[in-house]
């Protein structure tokens, strides 16, 4: 072997699998990236834990553990926040799940101890094209359900975030009045309804949505009002969500 070629893998090994101090891990510790995720895992394992994590087969061994250590890596760490340093290090690699992020981890670790190449680029290019085709795959549902609706057809509201009142409730539980609309026009680029409210069952209207309102002050976000409602009344027309309504047969 050429004595280049010797010095670039010795290089390579050095860096991947040199020994790690670990009196710089308190117990407590969020790991920056993966390679310091890996080397504290390195240093919190027992060596029977290692041994026993890197004796099954790869997808195994994660699987296992993706209930118990990677529930702690995924609170502990700061994923679902998203606040840490190892979360950003993994959103700025197109990674933004955080089942995704401990999954990597678990996995790397795994290679790791088996002192393979952890394939990082290849890990993070499954994750990504598993989101674009399960995207796409929920985007051609939503589209299906949205081509069940036809101009002029009179449609049931479905109450999604709550009712107006208790009187409005109790109307549609024993089947008595139900909120109604006709479809008026259809956006088929944002899969959105515009829609006639004819029949509300309560003078008050439909909660067409629940969300919190924020405005912009200088260079922050302030919350303005918090689990504002969006109304609509009988008579009004308004853009809606398609999914807030389903087709009478």
């Amino acid at each position: 072997m050429p004595a280049k070629l010797i010095i670039i893998l010795t290089i390579f090994s050095t860096s991947i699998f040199a020994q790690v101090d670990c009196r710089k891990y308190p117990d407590k510790y969020i790991p920056t990236d993966l390679d310091d995720a890996l080397n504290y895992l390195d240093c919190k394992w027992s060596d029977s834990d290692k041994e026993e994590f890197k004796s099954k087969p790869e997808n195994d061994a994660v699987v296992e553990l993706h209930f118990g250590t990677g529930m702690g890596i995924r609170n502990s760490w700061g994923l679902w926040k998203g606040d840490s340093g190892i979360s950003k290090y993994f959103r700025d690699l197109g990674i933004n799940h955080p089942d995704d992020m401990s999954s990597i981890i678990l996995t790397s670790f795994h290679r790791y101890l088996n002192k393979q190449d952890v394939k990082i680029d290849e890990q993070v290019k499954y994750y990504i094209a598993y989101w674009k085709k399960t995207k796409q795959a929920e985007f051609e549902r939503k589209r299906n359900d949205f081509n069940e609706f036809s101009i002029n057809d009179t449609v049931d509201f479905l109450y999604n975030f709550d009712f107006i009142s208790k009187e409005q409730e109790d109307k549609y539980m024993d089947d008595s009045c139900f909120a109604r609309g006709i479809v008026l026009k259809k956006d088929t680029v944002d899969l959105k309804l515009q829609i006639q409210l004819f029949e509300s069952c309560d003078e008050d209207g439909i909660i067409l949505s629940i969300s919190d309102e924020y405005i912009k002050k200088e260079t922050e976000w302030v919350l303005k009002e918090k689990d504002k409602k969006e109304i609509m009344r009988k008579g009004e027309i308004k853009w809606t969500n398609y999914d807030n309504w389903e087709t009478i047969e």
